[in-house]
């Protein structure tokens, strides 16, 4: 025991270091982890074992929570076809392209190809979600990309076990199979929607913010092991339970306990996303890769053409309404990243099961090209692209509201200084008119820039009316709660605001 927290405590003191270190250089924290964990394994760090029970029972749901609590459900509505698409039957034909690429090119039997073809179909959600939020991708993107990442997992995970069955049992029944991932779907997100409405039922009795944050962390766990007893998908379960607490629950939780929750998982993931991150790059033995390098690029051609057999024949099939823009499915090719999850799949595969050393090997290596190679060009990637806020009226945007909201912030605190008789009144005249002429200028060019940018080419303001909107509802319905106006009256209103939004979600598509 004293070894492990020793080793733990040493972890987040490097992940510490090399937080600072990267947000000087301008590389995300994550691949910054990785890459500094490959360096401490050549110079002879010894290296923590990656216990896979611990990565999928424990941190994992963990992980998946802390993501799906803070999901827009109402963005999810709107972007559902795609999210499912890709996370359902775009995830199994990556898993099938996969196996073939891997059959031909390693010779690998069928079941172990398609196998190793599930294990590479997962993605690093964390290392996802993070990349993009980076890259300040517009909001209906990250939407998709957040929840395909979070419901994918379920049907590789899913995928993974009826394959390694298959190989044990000695044969595959399409058949049942399909029926099985029938069952663990519903049922996981069965489990998950109730477990998640029973705790926000819960919630709603206390306002106790610490009493709120144990009803989260026992859904989480509650909702994994409820749905593994009865085999079905406990990731799903988790993340199920993790949107409804974050949608139905919210509104019952304290302002309090918001901060309290939110604070809470957010230190939870980061610190079990910097230990992961540092672990995965001290797994990397640069000897034993090289010698498995030809495997490594047949498994990194295989995974990049399984997903693209799964983004662009899988999203032509969307209405016009709801197609996805060719830059952005190019992105989500590239952003394909792989971690934790898949290593800690190819760790728990049998010791005695054939091409165990071999999978393990393509799994890590690679984990960790796509962790640096694409998690390194995804941000460039995108700015070519077009994409995000990183060029154009956007990012002027950006710029000048960033100018406006620092300049009023530092002229509230100048007029609180001057009134307790800190600052002399000729200098606090000075200050205070330079403060005001930067406000003015901020303004004046905002209003330039919002005349000359169309609603639909606007992303973030489209953000800014709908987040309006939402306030003017919650207004409304806390109105006619407290009897200021008229129930009826107050749902008339209402309504006029969901068509508002309604046309919104659909000027979005």
């Amino acid at each position: 025991m004293h070894d492990g927290l020793t080793a733990v405590a040493a972890l987040l003191l490097v992940a510490a270091a090399v937080g600072f270190a990267a947000r000087r250089l301008g590389v995300h924290y994550n691949i910054a982890l990785v890459v500094a964990g490959a360096a401490m394994g050549a110079a002879q760090v010894p290296r923590i074992a990656l216990d896979p029970a611990l990565v999928i029972q424990v941190f994992l749901p963990i992980l998946l929570f802390e993501a799906a609590i803070s999901t827009d459900l109402r963005r999810l509505r709107e972007d559902m076809r795609p999210v499912v698409l890709l996370a359902v039957p775009g995830m199994l034909l990556t898993i099938f392209v996969a196996g073939v690429i891997l059959h031909l090119g390693l010779r690998l039997p069928w079941l172990f190809a398609l196998l190793l073809g599930a294990i590479l179909a997962t993605t690093d959600t964390i290392a996802v979600v993070a990349t993009f939020r980076k890259v300040h991708s517009p909001p209906r993107l990250r939407t998709i990309v957040e929840n395909e990442s979070l419901f994918n997992d379920g049907t590789a995970l899913v995928a993974f076990a009826a394959i390694l069955a298959a190989i044990h049992q000695g044969r595959f029944d399409p058949g049942s199979e399909i029926v099985h991932l029938a069952w663990v779907t519903a049922v996981g997100i069965g489990i998950g929607a109730a477990a998640g409405w029973g705790t926000a039922q819960l919630i709603a009795l206390t306002d106790d913010h610490l009493m709120e944050i144990l009803f989260t962390v026992v859904v989480t766990y509650g909702s994994w092991v409820a749905a593994e007893s009865v085999n079905a998908s406990p990731v799903l379960a988790v993340v199920t339970a993790g949107i409804t607490v974050g949608s139905v629950g919210w509104r019952e939780i304290t302002p309090a306990g918001k901060v309290a929750i939110r604070s809470f998982w957010a230190v939870a993931a980061f610190g079990i996303n910097s230990v992961l991150f540092l672990i995965i790059g001290l797994q990397f033995d640069f000897a034993a890769f090289g010698a498995a390098g030809i495997a490594i690029v047949w498994g990194l051609l295989a995974l990049t053409a399984g997903r693209m057999a799964a983004v662009y024949p899988t999203l032509s099939l969307l209405p016009r309404r709801a197609r996805v823009p060719l830059a952005w499915q190019h992105l989500l090719v590239w952003g394909n990243l792989k971690g934790s999850l898949s290593m800690a799949l190819a760790l728990s595969l049998p010791a005695d099961l054939p091409h165990r050393d071999l999978i393990a090997s393509v799994v890590f290596g690679c984990a960790f090209v796509t962790l640096t190679v694409q998690g390194l060009t995804l941000a460039p990637l995108a700015r070519r692209l077009g994409i995000g806020r990183g060029t154009g009226p956007e990012r002027l945007i950006d710029q000048n509201q960033g100018r406006l909201l620092a300049a009023r912030a530092a002229q509230r605190e100048l007029d609180r200084l001057q009134q307790l008789g800190v600052v002399p009144l000729g200098t606090f005249q000075r200050m205070r008119a330079a403060y005001q002429g930067a406000i003015a200028r901020s303004e004046r060019q905002l209003r330039d820039l919002v005349a000359r940018t169309p609603a639909e080419d606007s992303e973030h303001l489209g953000a800014v009316r709908r987040r309006l909107l939402e306030v003017e509802k919650a207004a409304l319905q806390d109105a006619a709660g407290s009897g200021m106006i008229a129930e009826d009256v107050a749902q008339e209103l209402v309504e006029e605001v969901d068509r508002a939004l309604t046309d919104r979600a659909e000027e979005r598509s």
